[in-house]
């Protein structure tokens, strides 16, 4: 055994640590492989959910029961809070100043013209919204008053508010849960709207955030323009 190892324990152990370096770049590999599969497929998934918001339906019963109230009650109900929130309310508009709805830094920029790198899909897209980093459970206000026009949750920006702030320009709150407001909700500027969720499978890589989209005639503007 002595000679044999003198002669071809060399070869022997070259071998093995072939074996080993072989091994750990299949695993390598795969890993990676997957990870690409992974993100394909996430990709491949979200262009089809891109336009299939499905509206909640907590949001569909409260407005099948609002539409079994009283007529009369209702409008008179809706008047008074309309009333109430008057002094306060604005108009949006191209000099409005809006109120960061998180506090946090911008994880994706809004980019229409150019493209910004999207980990979770490996991939290159313009984003018509920004995201802004924030923390799971960290409070979501308004930016700006307005009226809830929707609540609505897909699999891509998960729970979202869509605000009517007037003038043509709308917000949209996405990523989030414990929502404080429902539709038809006449909200002010600084209002609690709700809290981060847990980022939607398209967007693991990025973390959790808030996606917040503006809006005017529904043609998408740079939300950081109007941001103080």
């Amino acid at each position: 055994m002595k000679n044999y190892w003198k002669k071809n324990g060399f070869y022997v152990v070259l071998a093995t640590a072939l074996v080993v370096v072989l091994c750990i770049s299949g695993i390598a590999g795969y890993r990676s492989g997957m990870k690409d599969k992974l993100a394909a497929e996430n990709a491949a998934e979200f262009s089809e959910a891109e336009n299939v918001p499905e509206i909640l339906a907590e949001s569909m019963e409260a407005a099948a029961a609002n539409g079994n109230k009283n007529g009369a009650s209702a409008g008179a109900a809706n008047g008074n809070a309309q009333e109430a929130n008057a002094p306060v309310a604005e108009t949006f508009g191209e000099e409005t100043e809006m109120v960061w709805p998180v506090e946090g830094d911008v994880l994706k920029p809004f980019s229409t013209d150019t493209t910004v790198y999207f980990e979770t899909l490996d991939q290159y897209k313009c984003n018509p919204a920004m995201l802004i980093k924030a923390d799971v459970n960290q409070e979501v206000v308004a930016g700006f008053g307005g009226t809830v026009e929707s609540v609505t949750e897909d699999s891509i920006h998960g729970m979202a508010v869509t605000v009517d702030m007037g003038g043509g320009y709308k917000a949209v709150y996405g990523q989030m849960k414990d929502l404080n407001v429902k539709e038809g909700d006449v909200i002010v500027k600084g209002q609690a709207l709700g809290n981060i969720a847990e980022p939607t499978k398209y967007f693991t890589e990025e973390g959790s955030h808030l996606y917040f989209s503006l809006t005017r005639d529904d043609v998408p503007v740079n939300p950081q323009d109007y941001l103080a």
